[in-house]
């Protein structure tokens, strides 16, 4: 991998849900390989906003499961690029092995942050979407302190086998939920920001539904940024001077 070279070094980026399988031939962890090594050492820093991994059920297992990947942001941290990263709803059991191992910065769930003179306010989206109550309620489970506790000392066989429950049964319910349950709330959105009355830039992850949103008030108006999951194919927000960007990863007019 080259090192960062300075002249390329006026953006920075951010993905999310990259959903890393355990199998490294998957075309999603080439696409994510490839883009490590090609497009994020011309970067000022990359922020991963939730996701990163499909499945994330303790740090003796994912290191192992997941080890060329880990070993490819270690090399990039190692070369003095700041990475960032925010929990998911997939591997919020990354611990201290994991972020001594590859040298990312970990961020509070919901983190405000300013890039190039622009203050926003990054998270991975999941608590905006307040409609879907039975996965709001899973959500307060999964990250109760006793829960994670008890279950990370459970035996590699039993974690596994419930990660991989978990990871089904969502997909099930994601083919039967009606997709508006499944989305944003509105207000929920305006509440946020409405906490953070200097910002209004947004950008998450989560609903795998890249745009740009737009909410007019009396005051000023909103901007929220979503970003897209790998298919392998991605949308992913470029930030500059100029402000943010949605762009394709890759990028299908330089193939």
């Amino acid at each position: 991998m080259s090192s960062p070279s300075p002249t390329h070094k006026a953006h920075t980026l951010i993905v999310a849900d990259i959903h890393l399988q355990q199998d490294s031939s998957h075309s999603i962890n080439k696409a994510f390989k490839s883009f490590l090594e090609t497009e994020a050492p011309k970067s000022e820093a990359l922020y991963i906003l939730g996701d990163l991994f499909e499945m994330w059920v303790g740090d003796d297992i994912g290191i192992e499961l997941y080890s060329e990947i880990i070993n490819l942001l270690a090399e990039l941290t190692q070369q003095g690029l700041p990475i960032y990263l925010q929990y998911g709803n997939r591997d919020f059991l990354m611990r201290e092995e994991f972020f001594g191992k590859t040298g990312i910065i970990l961020l509070d769930d919901i983190v405000e942050i300013e890039l190039y003179q622009t203050s926003y306010l990054l998270l991975h989206g999941d608590t905006l979407c307040t409609e879907d109550r039975g996965y709001q309620r899973m959500r307060r489970l999964f990250r109760n302190k006793i829960f994670q506790w008890f279950f990370l000392h459970l035996c590699k066989k039993r974690r596994l086998a419930f990660g991989n429950r978990v990871r089904h049964s969502s997909e099930q319910q994601s083919g039967t939920k009606n997709a508006q349950i499944m989305d944003v709330n509105q207000q929920a959105v305006i509440d946020l920001f409405e906490q953070y009355p200097h910002i209004s830039n947004m950008i998450h992850g989560h609903t795998h539904r890249p745009m740009l949103h737009k909410i007019e008030t009396n005051h000023r108006t909103l901007k929220r940024w979503v970003l897209g999951d790998w298919r392998p194919q991605a949308k992913i927000i470029r930030v500059n001077s100029n402000g943010p960007e949605l762009i394709d990863y890759p990028d299908p007019k330089s193939e």
